[in-house]
């Protein structure tokens, strides 16, 4: 039997004996140990929560500005914003704003430019740029002959 059941169990013969005063004592033990246990799972949540972001941040890579999550498997999730996860404890995925090289956070909105970040989340931008300076290439090439 547990506490809680316990102090049922002797609240059901505290009334049976008729005392009031001691049946007061137990229901404020019952309330006391209602409120341990309580605590108690809070504090197991607690705990949960504690191990799971330092797992967390063992897998955590920076790199760019930003926070990567490498898996056993090497694989590469990210980036998301270091102040966010550093201050609030959230994984914000940053995303690449329309004037490259800009890169933003939609939660803390905090902006700053990164051009290996921003190609890593537009990789058709990147592509774009290549193909470009391959035409350009060609196109000079084309007017020295």
């Amino acid at each position: 039997m547990g506490i809680i059941e316990n102090a049922k169990e002797a609240v059901k013969l505290v009334q049976q004996i008729d005392n009031v005063e001691l049946y007061r004592k137990i229901l404020d033990l019952h309330s006391e140990a209602m409120e341990l246990t309580e605590q108690l799972k809070k504090k197991d949540e607690m705990i949960t929560q504690l191990r799971n972001a330092l797992e967390l941040k063992g897998k955590l890579v920076c790199k760019d500005s930003a926070y990567y999550l490498e898996d056993e498997k090497g694989r590469t999730d990210g980036p998301f914003c270091t102040k966010c996860f550093d201050v609030d404890k959230v994984k914000c995925r940053l995303v690449a704003d329309n004037r490259e090289p800009q890169v933003i956070c939609p939660n803390c909105k905090v902006s700053f430019s990164s051009k290996p970040l921003y190609h890593y989340l537009r990789p058709d931008v990147e592509a774009d740029r290549k193909k470009l300076l391959e035409s350009i290439r060609h196109e000079n090439m084309r007017r020295e002959f």
